[in-house]
């Protein structure tokens, strides 16, 4: 692939821009060492889907209360969104989108990073390679606090 080709694929998919504001280390980190660059790619692209449709969700039909039932159908009624929107951006079936997205971890590294975006877009002072670092910190606290609490 030349560089005007890479330079037009970056263009026409942020996730890859995205990706290029993160270093190695913490891609590792974060995602761990078995992640492929597509898969990387992947979980950028689900993330920004999710931001989006949610945004768009919450401002035109939100829950009508956060109670578990009402919330509870209006995050399926997302997810099943963020599924079909996934599948038609990497151009696979909904079958194949939903086996990516459902796995516990991929899904949980796609709503983390949609929070980093967030949190980036509210500080775009702060580059979000350090954005991510901070909530990959939060993660092994949480962790910690988890045990902690779990154990009596």
């Amino acid at each position: 692939m030349g560089g005007g080709e890479l330079r037009d694929r970056h263009e026409a998919d942020p996730a890859l821009a995205y990706l290029q504001r993160l270093d190695e280390e913490t891609m590792t980190r974060a995602w761990g060492p078995g992640k492929t660059p597509e898969d990387r790619r992947r979980i950028v692209a689900a993330a920004l889907i999710f931001g989006r449709q949610f945004d768009e969700r919450m401002s035109e039909n939100p829950p009508e209360s956060t109670e578990d039932k009402d919330f509870q159908r209006f995050l399926m009624a997302l997810m099943n969104a963020v599924i079909h929107e996934f599948a038609e951006h990497e151009s696979m079936g909904p079958a194949s989108a939903g086996a990516f997205l459902s796995d516990v971890n991929t899904r949980d590294y796609v709503l983390e990073f949609n929070e980093v975006l967030e949190e980036a877009a509210e500080d775009p002072e702060k580059p979000l390679n350090e954005h991510f670092k901070a909530a990959i910190e939060a993660r092994q606290d949480r962790a910690v606090w988890s045990r902690h609490f779990s154990s009596g």
